[in-house]
């Protein structure tokens, strides 16, 4: 993933994330070379920007237990 218009250490981030977007802002920053401040001030700003516009939550039905139910 390279996004036009954004530095490398955006789209590094991008890319971290993109595997797993539930990393902590200090794991991202160790990946990428930036401290958990700086990560989250730039997550921060793609997200006002709409550049990130969310985080989602995949669920595998098949490994649901029998009998549970969910909407």
């Amino acid at each position: 993933m390279n996004i036009e218009g954004l530095d490398a250490l955006d789209n590094a981030i991008l890319k971290v994330i993109k595997n797993d977007a539930r990393m902590s802002y200090s794991d991202i920053g160790a990946k990428v070379g930036l401290s958990r401040p700086a990560v989250k001030n730039r997550m921060d700003i793609m997200e006002s920007k709409g550049i990130i516009q969310g985080y989602q939550t995949i669920i595998n039905s098949s490994r649901i237990p029998e009998g549970v139910k969910f909407f």
